[in-house]
């Protein structure tokens, strides 16, 4: 067991869980969703994804799988500048580990949604 968890980084820590895993945080949180769904990862090369609504307004949650060399890599491109390009239009991200979370700049509950997602382990 030591072994193992001497492998694992910071950066890395949540890399064994899935952005579904994150819908029920939320709700352990006490910020409720209405509705989820699976969407591609592949616009900014993630393994998978999530689209949450709360509160009138959708947010993605994307995981890079840090076990894959390229995904790794991707993640640190983003790290670089905590955004993300949309059409050519730059958006911020928020990083956790093996995730990054987009399109919670608008939402009402971004406080709460951010605090939450930065505890997500």
């Amino acid at each position: 067991m030591l072994l193992l968890s001497a492998g694992c980084t910071a950066s890395d820590a949540n890399n064994y869980l899935k952005p579904t895993d994150f819908i029920a945080y939320l709700n352990l949180a006490g910020i409720k969703n209405d509705g989820a769904r699976p969407i591609p990862g592949d616009p900014f090369g993630a393994s998978e994804a999530c689209a949450i609504m709360i509160d009138g307004s959708e947010i993605g949650i994307y995981k890079f799988d840090q076990s894959v060399r390229l995904m790794r890599k991707r993640l640190d491109k983003i790290k670089e500048s905590n955004c993300v390009y949309i059409l050519g239009v730059k958006r911020p991200v928020v990083i956790n580990g093996s995730f990054v979370l987009f399109g919670q700049e608008k939402n009402p509950k971004k406080k709460e949604i951010v605090k939450a997602f930065e505890n997500f382990r």
